[in-house]
């Protein structure tokens, strides 16, 4: 038995999801919802979609969904996953959350009294590498934990200026890198390490003040560089930054611990210890084949078929523990909140 899927939005909805979940052994794509009137249907014709809306609320009650996906900008988040639940549907939610803890907690207290999985898709947390880094912190490779500094630069300035103008960018509507990027960073060191500590520090920047509209150019806040620091309640402390860059450089992440230390640069593994001071590489899972996928998603494949893997058992009532679920989303949310109130 196959679940009844349906997709709401047609931005990374219909290009990264929709091809995965079409060549999924768990799941049948039967549908697709678009707030712009029209589109949907024009992707759902080109991918052989079965049905195609222009509600999502139709598409809901109307489609026979067992899952939907919501790829829409945050603003709808809460209200889809709550009528979505209420209808008896169960949902993947992509990220940020929401637009903040209220609306998260909300999302909580709903879909636990309809008893409806609602999982989040910070699919990273399936990459190779960090499933390596997750098992080998949990085998105890490299002792008490006393730090991670994790710092990511990516290529934006200067093309960011004339990128055509949307909600990713404005944030009463979700948008900004902390939400698109560090809602992922946070995840991953709570998946890794566990509760964060009351003291957070941090704060976001926004180096482009204007971006291109279909009027000239519009005022714009969504921030496109953020820091953060604070501590783990287990002890050790963690460092986050990224920044809007003119090159880029592959992203690092350095674990040090009483035993050893880890460094991943962009997917290459290594781990120094006392027993063996020199660094090495460390064996990561092997990725599934992506090269039947377009080359513009290959990237996405592995960590979100591995998701879709896990949702599925979910949904037949198996307990999948690397699976994002609303707590995870609540302690992301909350994080990011206190981060923009220090502004």
């Amino acid at each position: 038995m196959v679940h009844r899927a349906g997709i709401i939005g047609t931005g990374f909805g219909a290009d990264v999801h929709a091809p995965i979940l079409l060549a999924h052994p768990c799941y049948e794509l039967v549908a697709l919802s678009s707030i712009r009137t029209g589109r949907a249907q024009i992707i759902s014709d080109k991918l052989n979609i079965m049905y195609a809306f222009d509600d999502w609320k139709r598409m809901i009650n109307e489609a026979n969904l067992d899952l939907v996906i919501i790829a829409t900008n945050p603003t709808l988040h809460m209200e889809i996953t709550l009528y979505a639940i209420n209808s008896g549907v169960n949902v993947l939610c992509e990220k940020p959350p929401a637009l903040n803890y209220h609306q998260v907690s909300e999302m909580q207290n709903v879909a636990s009294k309809q008893n409806r999985i609602v999982a989040m898709n910070f699919e990273w947390r399936y990459l190779p590498e960090r499933q390596a880094i997750k098992k080998l912190l949990e085998n105890n490779e490299i002792g008490e934990l006393f730090h991670v500094d994790w710092s990511e630069a990516w290529p934006l300035w200067p093309n960011i200026k004339d990128e055509p103008f949307s909600w990713q960018w404005e944030l009463d509507k979700g948008g900004g890198m902390l939400g698109a990027v560090g809602s992922h960073m946070i995840d991953a060191l709570y998946h890794w390490v566990g509760p964060f500590s009351e003291n957070i520090h941090g704060f976001t920047k926004n180096h482009v003040n204007m971006r291109k509209h279909e009027l000239g150019y519009k005022p714009t806040d969504g921030d496109d560089s953020f820091f953060i620091s604070g501590e783990f309640k287990h002890g050790g402390t963690f460092n986050l930054q990224f920044i809007t860059a003119s090159i880029a450089r592959k992203p690092r992440i350095e674990i040090f611990g009483s035993k050893g230390t880890l460094i991943l640069e962009g997917r290459e593994l290594r781990i120094a210890t006392h027993r063996n001071k020199d660094y090495s590489l460390v064996d990561l899972e092997r990725s599934i084949d992506s090269s039947s996928f377009p080359s513009n998603i290959r990237g996405y494949v592995h960590s979100q078929w591995m998701l879709y893997n896990d949702l599925s058992a979910a949904l037949y009532g198996q307990v999948k523990g690397n699976l994002p679920n609303l707590n995870d989303a609540a302690i992301v949310q909350d994080i990011m909140d206190q981060i923009r109130k220090l502004n």
